[in-house]
């Protein structure tokens, strides 16, 4: 049997060559409280055996890794060099990292050992997540891999630095869901206790990529209009949603938008629970004027309203942002003290918003203004979707995976606190995430390959993404940037910029990069220390 093996922050694909029977010691650092791992890919020779892999430490408390079977996804158009994808005439060369259509190793099925082996080709991710209490020091241990009758063994030696990072941290992350989505890509009817229990699981997920705030979008919420224009609110199904998700650890309520648009491009606002009314009419704040002190009423009884921000209209434009900000007053008057937070690049509508969440190049061009906003009392954060593309810092599967991971670097190096991403599970209802990754959107644009989601509707219950785990692992950095920049400012710069200049210009190669981490590892031992 063959392999070949690669960091945790470069792709892996199942046409790679793997020609090492015999593997080195594979090397690896981590802070406590944060995790890192490898992948590898493996050829056997032709057999139908059992595929097992065990574990074998010099020491009795070792951390053990998690152990996924990776799954290969199609890419079969790349990203454009603005956003989008690549139309014709178009050349994706140099900022992807492969140009269209290929497979490669993204969806992460929690490994069962003695699972039959499924192709030619294998491939595993290996992770070690530290404990925040685990003793600094070094721990040697082999990895054995088992596929019929041949059998690889990897040396590992794991060093565990003093640095720790907490859970939670100070960085927020939301990744937006659909509720429908975990029930109908598992063939489970929604609101069953067998919806709910899916629920738990993906929910499980999302912290596990260390997501802090959850949105309640307005469906889930059951809105009945009686006579006289007066409406009754049932907030049953959200209550169960938000217990289980903050016993879960998520530490932030997103509001959900209290209105949208038809189309991108449209002038006005409509309601989001019906499109047939504008947000600014008498009937459109006959409306508000009842939900949204329902919904302030229903926080403060369960002691919540102190952890919610509230969504207004997503990306207004310039035609559509005199209606957001008379939406934006209405919830402030039903909402008083509740910050609101939206995607917004309108400098136009300060006043209107508290927290701006501008994509990633969008604020590096615009730095200035959102930095007058924020010595306003203001907070920025950043977002990523189907812009932007070319060489900026996205999570796209065709683009290099540390930029995936480097997002996170760059929220530190301009003081963004939080990044959100419309795509947790958001398949169009005609699309296989395993097959197909670049939808149709509309106007002739199709979604970037990956834009839609970083999870995956596994057989049996929700399934991680290689993309999931490296933007954990960024926010794990940011937090260690953070704390080394309160003992030692010149320190977290020089770290910083070794590798991470700004969202399009930083050094994506894997080793260079390790090196830029361990020294950040060290950096924050010895302040620890």
């Amino acid at each position: 049997m063959k392999c070949r093996v690669v960091s945790m922050n470069e792709w892996l694909y199942p046409d790679m060559a793997a020609g090492v029977s015999q593997p080195k010691t594979i090397v690896l650092h981590a802070a406590r409280g944060t995790r890192t791992g490898f992948q590898v890919l493996l050829k056997p020779t032709p057999t139908d055996g059992e595929f097992r892999v065990i574990t074998e430490s010099d020491a009795s408390d070792a951390p053990a890794p998690d152990l996924y079977q990776l799954v290969d996804v199609m890419v079969e158009r790349n990203t454009g060099p603005v956003g989008f994808i690549a139309k014709e005439g178009e050349s994706a060369d140099g900022y992807t990292t492969r140009l269209a259509p290929f497979r490669v190793y993204d969806a992460m099925k929690p490994f069962c050992s003695g699972a039959t082996k499924r192709k030619e080709v294998e491939a595993l991710f290996v992770v070690w997540r530290i404990p925040e209490d685990a003793e600094p020091g070094t721990y040697t241990s082999r990895i054995r891999v088992t596929i019929g009758k041949q059998s690889l063994a990897f040396p590992v030696k794991l060093t565990i630095h003093a640095a720790t990072v907490r859970d939670p941290g100070t960085f927020s992350l939301t990744n937006w869901f659909s509720l429908d989505a975990m029930a109908s890509r598992h063939g489970i009817t929604p609101w069953t206790e067998a919806h709910w229990r899916m629920i738990r699981r993906y929910g499980e997920l999302m912290r596990r990529g260390r997501q802090t705030h959850f949105w309640i979008p307005m469906g889930y919420i059951g809105i009945k209009e009686g006579p006289e224009g007066l409406f009754s609110f049932d907030f049953g199904k959200v209550e169960r949603l938000i217990r289980t998700f903050l016993k879960l650890g998520f530490t932030g309520i997103e509001g959900g938008h209290v209105a949208g648009r038809t189309e991108f491009h449209a002038p006005n606002f409509v309601l989001s629970t019906n499109d047939k009314v504008n947000a600014v009419s008498r009937e459109g704040y006959n409306f508000l004027a009842q939900y949204l002190p329902a919904w302030r009423d229903f926080l403060c009884r369960n002691d919540w309203l102190d952890i919610v921000v509230q969504h207004v209209g997503d990306e207004p434009t310039e035609k559509s942002m005199a209606d957001y900000r008379v939406i934006s007053g209405i919830v402030r008057k039903f909402m008083p003290g509740t910050p609101i937070i939206d995607a917004v690049e309108l400098s136009e509508l300060a006043g209107a918003v508290d927290i701006w969440v501008p994509k990633d190049d969008y604020y590096e061009k615009h730095r200035d203004e959102f930095e007058f906003f924020r010595r306003h009392g203001d907070t920025i954060w950043c977002y990523t979707c189907c812009f932007p593309g070319g060489y900026y810092m996205n999570r796209l599967l065709d683009m290099p995976l540390l930029r995936t991971r480097y997002i996170q670097w760059g929220c530190f190096k301009y003081d963004l606190p939080g990044f959100l991403h419309w795509g947790l599970n958001h398949y169009r209802h005609d699309q296989d995430p395993f097959e197909s990754n670049c939808p149709d959107h509309g106007g002739g644009n199709n979604l970037p390959p990956g834009d839609t989601h970083n999870v995956y509707p596994g057989d049996d219950g929700p399934w991680g993404s290689v993309r999931l785990e490296a933007q954990a692992a960024g926010i794990e950095d940011y937090e260690l940037l953070r704390q080394l920049k309160e003992t030692n400012p010149e320190a977290a710069l020089k770290i910083l910029s070794s590798c991470f200049r700004g969202f399009r210009d930083a050094d994506e190669n894997p080793q260079r990069f390790a090196a830029a981490h361990l020294n950040l590892l060290k950096a924050v031992s010895v302040a620890t220390d």
